[in-house]
């Protein structure tokens, strides 16, 4: 509003001698109750003659009424104070709370996190999933490896044939089915039985271990070994033991002569073949191996 009009923009009282008092115009009245009187009809309250605080009531409501607009990027305004922080709002401010949250797990020089035990958005490595909570082995269902101890290390199971559950065990069933076995027929199916055996290449269309399903198992077998024998003169094998009698002792492992034939005691028959008595013979062919625990990946 305009200040009243005198020489130093003052109200005076003067001294009744020299000095006469401020003189109140009624225009100067009017504007001032004219200012007061819009305070009341901006909060919308109607003027009463006996009522003293309309004023300061008026300008409460307006103080109440009138909210700031919300801080954007570019201008300022009320800034709304988050406790999150997995929120999307870009013009809201962080809590201490969460800030302090922030410091206590910050990165190190490294860029490592410090002190975060798993990873907020889990993901998945080889189908198994992954928080960062604890170790997992990357090496895909279905997979068979042979270990030095006498139980399945975790994430294993013993490749012995024993019938598992379909859904327990989804991750090896998608893998090989049941080809090993189908359980029950519904919820179950069985691991290979690997226990005792040696594995073998899947020829898979090469031709050398042809007709074979896979997975399949193969009795065990040796190239066939054809001959014959005929009387031997006794002179006939004295002469051969004279040449070479390491060479004859060696034939001597392998056979078993017999009883005389052709009518005179001057032959022998070759009547038997046995191994046994020159080298190490057992119920099956094998090499030398050593035994570890075929386990499969589940």
């Amino acid at each position: 509003m305009y200040p009243i009009d005198t020489q130093d923009g003052l109200f005076h009282d003067g001294n009744g001698i020299n000095e006469l008092g401020t003189v109140l115009p009624a225009s100067w009245l009017n504007q001032v109750q004219a200012e007061l009187i819009a305070i009341l009809s901006a909060a919308g309250i109607k003027p009463e003659k006996a009522t003293q605080n309309q004023v300061i009531t008026a300008i409460k409501m307006l103080i109440a009424s009138s909210t700031p607009a919300a801080a954007t990027a570019d201008v300022a305004g009320v800034t709304k104070i988050i406790d999150t922080l997995n929120s999307n709002d870009k013009l809201s401010a962080l809590s201490a709370r969460q800030g302090k949250a922030l410091n206590d797990s910050k990165l190190d020089k490294g860029g490592n996190a410090v002190t975060a035990s798993k990873l907020y958005k889990p993901c998945k490595i080889n189908g198994l999933p992954f928080d960062g909570s604890q170790d997992i082995n990357a090496t895909p269902s279905g997979a068979v490896q042979y270990f030095a101890m006498d139980s399945a290390p975790v994430g294993w199971l013993k490749a012995n044939g024993a019938t598992i559950s379909r859904t327990l065990y989804a991750n090896l069933f998608a893998a090989i089915g049941t080809r090993f076995g189908a359980g029950d027929g519904k919820t179950t199916f069985n691991l290979p039985d690997l226990r005792g055996e040696f594995l073998r290449g899947w020829d898979d269309g090469r031709g050398v271990d042809t007709g074979r399903i896979f997975g399949d198992t193969q009795v065990d077998a040796i190239r066939n070994i054809t001959g014959e024998s005929e009387p031997l003169h006794v002179q006939t094998l004295g002469n051969i033991y004279n040449r070479n009698r390491g060479a004859f002792k060696s034939i001597e492992c392998y056979l078993q002569r017999g009883s005389a034939n052709q009518g005179s005691s001057n032959y022998l028959t070759v009547i038997g073949f046995d191994a046994s008595l020159c080298v190490p013979t057992a119920n099956e062919n094998r090499p030398r191996n050593v035994t570890l625990l075929a386990c499969i990946k589940i």
